[in-house]
């Protein structure tokens, strides 16, 4: 065994036992431990204290208290208060558990400068919080202790200013853990350096057995470093889950030294971090674990999975000696915990008493009674209040506290169910508030450890927690005692023909079904056909318009996606915000003339945006936001044929639609209802006695014109113009435009091994977005396939997406809410369908924003974000601290992302208003609603479908919306190849109505005056 002492060995040593000694004073005990080949040694240190969450992955055999008893009681409680002696330790390779920094308490909407904002009980008791507990709580004490070290081992002594006077490892003198600090020199120690997953001191790494990949690339960081003896020591790995999140700091937001967010952690002792997630040694236990390990971000301070072919950050750890040779992945051995009969359990690694049970469950294995969901307040004040055991000192665990209890070898969940039987997947709360946004609190998910954020208002399980040792506790200077890691082990995973990213993918499409071609099996017409052409000049006339001044591309134009590029379309009675002349101009600068006395000039009425019309046909289920045209069967590839539709005329929810012929599509039954719709063609023209009458009257507006009869002719065998055929036949235009030749397609094709497509077709980063889109969101995913399901991306069902009506509204009202939108409650009268919306297809879908049934979305990273914190996404939309504090006011901040959206900007121009003017003009209800539909879409016993939140970071946010790009068949952004479903001035004169009025042809032009 080759090792390497520091230097000044005696010295450090001497030092190392006066300060094993002063620690005795703190509740720790060094010579009760039981010394065996794995002990400190020669030089003792207390590790009786709180250092689990510093565990040592690589530690499962190192058990030196398995006979200690913490004992039960007011007595005793573990924690060696009045000269108690504590049990003694459970040894993981680190002294004790780190504050997680939170200086600051909370109510339900509101973070506070220091602990003095809370939440109180319901006997108006101040509950304790995270900020109560801890080092942090201390006046005397900071959360953390470091000092930074110079390469050669000895203390730092200078400025503290990395760029002038650089120092090389930081050691945390409470966790007893030494940290590689990152460099912007080109050298290994890089902070830009990125590496595969699964080098040396990855654990399982020489297992006969082990699952996935395990690539080499960090073995020079590790070699090197160890050669070098940095900072006096060669013994340097790569951390665990657990020591990452030990140097977490989550009450502050810090910026790195280039000035990049690296938020969780302290740039002052850790400069260059960087925001890529840092791996840890941890290989992942989780569905698909083959693909997966375990890596830490310090962006938002969480832990996630992520595959071990995404290149990822890398900061080294060296931990105190000795550590067990064993490369078992195993946390939390049994030998770790003393179970008492008293219903608590004693963690020997951090000195904590848990509640073996979570709350509401009792009995021997947690079997009996029901576990109890509260909000965070509500946990808060259970954990102050509980007596269990005789114990008036429990509370409820901060963020790193519960962590600790993670077992990152199980999953499902991921815990010792040994020593806490009965504990579920389900979500579990922590004291600990999210400083950035200020309605969310930290929790664990025990599925498989995730730690994430969520609303204080949603219900989680709650397991209490108490005792632990000294804040004042630190760790003796340790001196290297283990092997050197100076020799690379042979042992890295020879890469294959395919790539790993391309394997990983295909597992997914198989399990999903998925073909990449979503035109399989479906009958769906030629843009050449009769039909079609008839419906391609319907679909450009304003003869359908009640007033003559709107065709159905004036909302779904080709050029713009099949939209119109507009938050809020704009229907009758349209005018060119720029020209005022214009209603043929499209998108930007379209707005609504509002004429009527009880319309504001400019401001548009319809509330939900445009959908696009593009691959209409691979749709069975239903059309429009809240689904009103609907299929009764749903039959895949039907498009509603097979079946009656249900539609706005129908006599109830559930029958189908006596007018609508049998075999129609959805497509022919959707068509009907914008002619009869007052904000969107009809405008102000009398409806008359019936909707069928109305769409007669249309008919016949065609009747007697020789181009118009030959049209009909052609594509029927007589020139007969009735609705019926009109509607069929702009079906017919519709389904035509089928644009699905995308790169994703050409990569599944590749993937079967189909000749001339390329497996490269989509890049490296897509290939990541496709995966992540495809995974679940408790498997670490954006789990986007979730509802966007199958070859055209949509389940076709109405799902919550927690984001409220910000435009013009649908006029719905009850008596807690005015013009909101109520979505598909509106067909189904079910209160559970309240702001439910259909899931939209996405092939195309970068080119068809903005995005939303309200089109408050600009952008697809917003639509990311929306998913990923619900909360924080509808902050930046209103511009405010919290959605649901109702004393928050629109745009607060002054940093409204809803003043950026076309619409809007729009209307600031061309009337010289603000855009809280604009805001309160549009719908001044819109942050109350808002505010109540943001609570009512989370709640799981009253939504049909509540909203979803997803554990995902920006960068793989980024990597998603990158995917969705490759669903984009390039014809859509092409004018050429989109010119036959176009009437423009090349050949608009082939159009019915040229020789008769060709101002009734819809030809579009932006806001330039150029024509498209």
């Amino acid at each position: 065994m080759i090792i390497k002492l520091k230097t000044n060995h005696t010295l450090r040593i001497l030092c190392s036992m006066l300060l094993s000694l002063m620690l005795l004073g703190c509740g720790g005990d060094s010579t009760d431990s039981h010394q065996d080949e794995t002990d400190i040694g020669e030089t003792p240190i207390d590790n009786g204290g709180d250092s689990g969450d510093d565990d040592n992955g690589d530690n499962d055999s190192d058990d030196n208290g398995d006979d200690g008893d913490s004992g039960t009681g007011e007595d005793d409680d573990g924690s060696g208060e009045d000269g108690e002696t504590p049990p003694v330790s459970f040894n993981l390779g680190t002294a004790a558990l780190n504050d997680t920094g939170i200086t600051f308490g909370a109510d339900y909407n509101r973070n506070g400068f220091d602990c003095s904002t809370t939440l109180t009980a319901s006997d108006n008791t101040t509950l304790a919080q995270d900020c109560n507990q801890g080092r942090s709580a201390s006046t005397s004490q900071s959360g953390f202790d470091f000092t930074r070290i110079n390469a050669d081992g000895t203390e730092y002594n200078g400025s503290g200013d990395y760029q002038t006077a650089p120092w090389a490892c930081v050691r945390d003198n409470r966790t007893g853990l030494m940290w590689e600090v990152k460099t912007q020199d080109g050298g290994i120690h890089d902070a830009n350096k990125t590496y595969r997953w699964g080098g040396l001191t990855a654990l399982e790494r020489d297992h006969p057995e082990r699952q996935g990949d395990y690539y080499d690339d960090w073995n020079s960081l590790i070699i090197g470093t160890n050669e070098a003896n940095l900072c006096g020591y060669s013994d340097w790995r790569v951390p665990s889950n657990h020591q990452l999140m030990s140097i977490a700091h989550f009450g502050s937001t810090f910026t790195n030294s280039n000035g990049n967010l690296a938020s969780k952690i302290d740039g002052q002792y850790f400069p260059n971090t960087v925001s890529e997630f840092y791996w840890s040694s941890m290989p992942y236990y989780g569905e698909h674990q083959a693909f997966y390990a375990w890596a830490f971000q310090f962006v938002f301070g969480n832990n996630k999975n992520i595959q071990r072919y995404q290149p990822a950050a890398l900061r080294l750890v060296r931990v105190i000696d000795p550590i067990a040779t064993t490369n078992s992945a195993q946390q939390t051995p049994d030998e770790r915990y003393t179970v008492h009969d008293d219903g608590t359990v004693t963690d020997l690694a951090t000195g904590l008493m848990w509640a073996q049970c979570v709350a509401g469950l009792n009995g021997l294995n947690c079997d009996s009674g029901s576990a109890e969901a509260m909000d965070w307040g509500l946990a808060l004040e259970y954990a102050q209040n509980t007596q269990l055991a005789g114990y008036s000192d429990w509370r409820l665990p901060n963020n790193k506290e519960l962590f600790s209890l993670i077992d990152f070898s199980a999953v499902s969940p991921a815990i010792n169910l040994t020593i806490f039987p009965s504990t579920s997947n389900d979500y579990t709360w922590s004291s600990s508030p999210m400083i950035e946004f200020s309605q969310d609190s930290w929790f664990i998910n025990f599925k498989t450890g995730l730690n994430w954020f969520k609303g204080r208002s949603d219900n989680m399980l709650v397991r209490v927690v108490r005792a632990g040792t000294s804040d004042s506790q630190l760790a003796a200077i340790d001196i290297q005692d283990g092997e050197a890691i100076t020799f690379d082990d042979g042992l890295g995973t020879i890469e294959g023909d395919v790539a790993p990213v391309d394997v990983h993918a295909q597992v997914l499409i198989n399990e999903q079904g998925l073909t990449g071609d979503p035109t399989t099996g479906r009958n769906l017409p030629d843009i050449n056909d009769a039909k079609a052409q008839l419906g391609k000049a319907l679909f450009y006339s304003k003869r359908l318009s009640g007033e003559y001044d709107t065709a159905c591309a004036s909302c779904h134009h080709p050029a713009l996606g099949g939209g119109d590029n507009l938050s809020w379309p704009v229907g009758y009675d349209a005018v060119d915000v720029f020209h005022d002349f214009a209603p043929n101009l499209l998108g930007s600068g379209r707005y609504f003339n509002g004429s009527d006395s009880d319309e504001l000039a400019g401001y548009p009425v319809i509330g939900r945006n445009a959908p696009t019309v593009f691959n209409l046909g691979l749709l069975d289920r239903g059309l429009f936001w809240d689904g009103r045209i609907e299929s009764i069967n749903g039959t895949p590839n039907a498009r509603g044929t097979d079946a009656g539709i249900i539609t706005p005329d129908s006599a109830n929810f559930s029958s189908a639609d006596s007018n609508i012929p049998l075999g129609a599509s959805l497509a022919n039954a959707q068509s009907r209802f914008p002619t009869i719709t007052h904000n969107e063609m009809r405008g102000d023209e009398p409806l008359g006695d019936s909707h069928q009458a109305y769409r007669s009257m249309l008919a016949a507006r065609f009747e007697g014109h020789a181009e118009w009869e030959a049209l009909f002719l052609a594509a029927y065998g007589n020139n007969t113009v009735t609705f019926d055929r009109i509607a069929e036949a702009l079906a017919a235009f519709e389904e035509s435009m089928v644009f699905a030749n995308n790169p994703w397609k050409e990569y599944v094709a590749a993937l079967r091994g189909e000749a001339n497509n390329n497996i490269d077709s989509l890049s490296f980063n897509q290939k990541v977005g496709a995966v992540l889109f495809m995974t679940a969101g408790d498997e670490g995913g954006a789990a986007c396939s979730q509802c966007h399901t199958g070859d055209a991306f949509t389940d076709g069902k109405f799902h919550a997406i927690g984001l409220g009506q910000v435009g013009p509204g649908n006029g719905d009202s009850n008596q807690f809410v005015i013009d909101s939108d109520f979505g598909r409650q509106n067909i189904t009268g079910d209160i559970g369908d309240a702001y439910l919306f259909r899931t939209s297809p996405l092939l195309n879908i970068a080119v068809t924003g903005p995005y939303m049934h309200n089109g408050a979305l600009s952008t697809l990273a917003q639509v990311m974000d929306v998913y990923g914190n619900p909360g924080g996404a509808m902050n930046d939309l209103l511009g405010i601290s919290s959605i649901l504090n109702a004393d928050s006011q629109f745009n607060e901040l002054n940093n409204a992302d809803y003043c950026q959206l076309t619409s809007v900007v729009d209307l600031m121009n061309k009337y010289g208003e603000s855009c809280e003017q604009v805001y309160y003009n549009m719908n001044p209800y819109a942050f109350e609603n808002t505010r109540f539909l943001f609570r009512q879409s989370f709640d799981e016993s009253t939504s049909h479908s509540p909203a979803p939140e997803i554990d995902i970071n920006i960068e793989q946010s980024d990597k998603v919306v990158e995917f969705m790009e490759a669903l984009t068949d390039p014809c859509v952004t092409d004018r050429a190849c989109l010119q036959p479903w176009i009437i423009d001035s090349s050949n608009w004169q082939q159009h019915p109505d040229y020789a008769d009025n060709p101002s009734l042809i819809l030809i579009g032009e932006d806001s330039h005056g150029i024509k498209h």
